[in-house]
């Protein structure tokens, strides 16, 4: 079965040599016309992407062409976020005596109405959604400290709201910031959850080929410890970049990355147990190494 699969690949690739280029050369040109092109194009793509790997049936030539393509435009749609956010960022306030919706209020009301239409009932709305913290997100961390500290009791509701907007926001913050530092292991453990979600008993899952143990380990062994040592070293800087040092702000949001990191291991940590018993696979780190890296790399800036 396999070697025919190949042969046709194979096949195919002698057929439609050109096909890639064609479709990134597409892909391209519709981004220069109208960055909004490349909200519709991940939608569809990653659509037909999603329902085919669902399917459960082989990867055929087109989809693999096309899973390839979803790459390419999910990099375009960050680029013009990131783009979005930077003219944001830098839009200059008229300086008149009237009062007037700011520039990138309408900035955004622009972008989200396009938006919400084209993602509307998407498999690909957490992209969405990621972007929109990137272009509204706002820091209540130096409100919610002086209201606390000048108690000032008419403002007590006001105290309260700064606090869900600081708390709602740094957890937006982190999770976008820290992301999955382990992302292999997260794609391999939806997967898994996938086939559960489907029917599939849990200490039944393993025996798949595509979530064997073999597989496991080999996804793990992608996560050594000086990897991810290395990698929380270069999120700590970045970070560091944003925010500042008054009000302990850095040390914070740092302390609810670890916890945001752990939570993830404990949840890979329980999925094996609870699907590979008595298969003896760990991860190449321990929580206890977790907590020095963060605490070492903390210390050493």
């Amino acid at each position: 079965m396999f070697s025919i699969y190949f042969s046709f690949r194979k096949v195919m690739q002698g057929l439609f040599s050109i096909l890639e280029t064609e479709l990134q050369s597409y892909i391209h040109f519709a981004d220069r016309l109208d960055n909004f092109n490349t909200m519709y194009m991940l939608v569809k793509i990653g659509h037909f992407v999603i329902t085919t790997q669902l399917s459960g049936s082989p990867v055929s030539y087109l989809s693999q062409q096309l899973g390839n393509c979803l790459i390419s435009v999910k990099r375009l749609f960050d680029k013009f976020i990131s783009n979005l956010k930077k003219q944001i960022e830098e839009m200059k306030i008229p300086k008149t005596k009237k009062c007037a919706i700011l520039p990138f209020v309408t900035k955004f009301e622009e972008f989200a109405g396009i938006s919400e239409s084209v993602f509307k009932n998407s498999d690909r709305r957490n992209d969405l959604d990621k972007a929109y913290h990137h272009l509204i997100r706002k820091n209540y961390h130096h409100l919610f400290r002086v209201l606390t500290r000048l108690k000032i009791v008419c403002l007590e509701n006001e105290k309260r709201e700064a606090k869900k907007k600081y708390n709602d926001s740094q957890k937006m913050y982190v999770k976008e910031m820290l992301g999955r530092p382990m992302e292999k292991i997260n794609i391999f453990f939806e997967g898994v959850q996938e086939r559960i979600a489907a029917g599939v008993k849990e200490d039944e899952v393993g025996y798949q080929l595509a979530f064997s143990k073999q597989e496991l380990r080999k996804c793990i062994k992608e996560y050594p410890a000086k990897e991810l040592k290395k990698g929380l070293e270069h999120l700590y800087r970045k970070v560091e970049k944003h925010l500042c040092e008054e009000e302990n702000l850095l040390q914070v949001v740092w302390h609810s990355m670890q916890e945001e990191f752990i939570q993830q291991y404990k949840h890979f940590e329980d999925l094996i147990q609870r699907c590979y018993p008595g298969s003896m696979i760990n991860l190449e780190v321990t929580i206890n190494d977790i907590l020095v890296y963060f605490s070492n790399i903390a210390q050493s800036h």
